[in-house]
């Protein structure tokens, strides 16, 4: 299929008219290469990973550059990094550098003579930087992590006739706002102001049958329906229930000999202690052994000051964490965000810390995946992990009310600790190898 970009966009730099984005399938090709004119005022492309939704939005982007509508262009996400990751730096690929000026201070773009801002928009108050803003061409990459304040603020800044917004997203819950307020909306659809293509993964022709395998062994349950069925439903009972199996469970006798004798095989193996801090709470620490493919837990450390009867500070916890880390020192500590004193102490003591990765619902998706290819195995010692794990569930009762996806808090610290090592340790594209 020959695709080339519409003429007054080429006058903007001179591209040479050939497959530039490579083959697109026949919906993401019909609505990237229609005319921003012809699109509906809110365009939510969702499905299923992998299916095309961003690809689609890269010749789309180009027009926007030429779009003459009154107002500044927002691309929207969960930070500059993740839509540098999910969606420009291809862009910048193909386009090439004489075309763009990136000031990733500022988030300014400077994209073929146009001005863009690059901004986060995944807290309750990032819909202060929209006020007073006027907008006439919007993007948002994983729409539904935005907060529905920013969502709507950004709605009525959209004021200018011809506007328009253009967001991607993977499903979630039915309950969640953008489904039941927007995508659902009858009255929304019969005006024609929003437009909702969906996306199967048979929609993008450059997905190999083996990476579809695959993805049909890496998510399982929720996630399965989700993300490789494009299906928005709900997140019920224990998270972990169609990813968790007890195989996963492994004795020192049967590990591989590098994670036993790892001390030995420190060329190819990298070893880290995630840890869940908590005073009140529990608090966990987790050693995991990493081959470059597994995640081996090979110990825990756990301390519930509640049922001990003693609140440990933090001098304590980290004496806790020299005993457990033992020698030699060769060691990641993984730490939440949100535990600075904690994280005070043990550089103070010498280890290299790095905060956590802490999307929590990004960070569940992946562990399940982990499970699911079997590349998180826990030892049969750790006790904690093997009975809070399987229990780990969805708080029903407030997705229900809210929209809002999240877990029970309550025995939840080995899974957080848990998830914190995956989502820090393993990114994406090694679970995809």
């Amino acid at each position: 299929m020959r695709q080339t970009l519409p003429t007054k966009v080429l006058k903007l730099k001179a591209l040479p008219e050939k497959p530039v984005f490579g083959q697109l399938g026949e919906k993401a090709y019909n609505f990237a290469y229609r005319h921003p004119s012809e699109d509906a005022r809110i365009t939510v492309l969702e499905g299923a990973i992998r299916s095309g939704k961003t690809w689609a939005l890269h010749p789309k982007l180009l027009q926007l550059c030429d779009y003459d509508v009154e107002g500044v262009g927002l691309i929207i996400g969960v930070s500059q990094a993740t839509i540098y990751t999910n969606m420009l730096h291809d862009f910048f690929n193909i386009i090439g550098p004489e075309a763009f000026k990136w000031n990733r201070a500022s988030g300014e773009l400077h994209l073929f003579g146009s001005w863009w801002r690059i901004m986060s928009g995944t807290d309750e108050g990032s819909e202060k930087y929209l006020r007073g803003a006027t907008v006439g061409k919007a993007i948002i990459d994983e729409a539904t992590k935005v907060p529905e304040s920013f969502w709507k603020m950004l709605i009525t800044r959209m004021s200018p006739p011809g506007a328009r917004l253009y967001a991607t997203t993977n499903p979630d819950s039915p309950y969640h706002y953008l489904k039941t307020d927007w995508m659902d909306n009858p009255d929304l659809r019969e005006a024609g102001d929003i437009e909702i293509l969906h996306f199967d993964l048979d929609d993008n022709p450059w997905l190999a049958p083996s990476t579809k395998v695959l993805y049909e062994r890496a998510y399982k349950g929720v996630f399965y329906l989700r993300f490789i069925k494009g299906l928005w439903v709900v997140a019920e009972g224990a998270i972990y229930r169609d990813s968790w199996s007890p195989d996963l469970v492994f004795t020192t006798q049967f590990a591989p000999t590098e994670i036993r004798n790892w001390k030995d095989h420190q060329w190819a193996i990298q070893r880290y202690i995630s840890v869940d801090y908590g005073t009140t709470n529990p608090c966990v620490f987790g050693e995991i052994i990493d081959d470059s493919v597994t995640l081996w837990q090979t110990r825990e450390w756990y301390w519930d000051s509640e049922k001990e009867m003693k609140q440990m500070t933090d001098t304590e916890y980290g004496d806790a964490m020299d005993e457990f880390v033992g020698e030699p020192r060769n060691v990641t500590v993984i730490v939440d965000p949100s535990a600075a004193s904690f994280k005070v102490e043990l550089m103070r003591r010498g280890y290299v810390v790095v905060d956590a990765v802490n999307d929590v619902l990004d960070g569940i998706r992946k562990t399940a995946s982990m499970f699911c290819l079997k590349r998180y195995r826990i030892h049969e010692d750790c006790v904690n992990s093997l009975r809070e794990i399987p229990n780990y569930a969805w708080n029903e009762k407030k997705q229900k009310l809210s929209g809002a996806e999240e877990p029970i808090k309550l025995k939840d610290h080995c899974p957080d600790m848990a998830r914190y090592g995956v989502a820090t340790i393993v990114p994406d594209w090694r679970m995809a190898a």
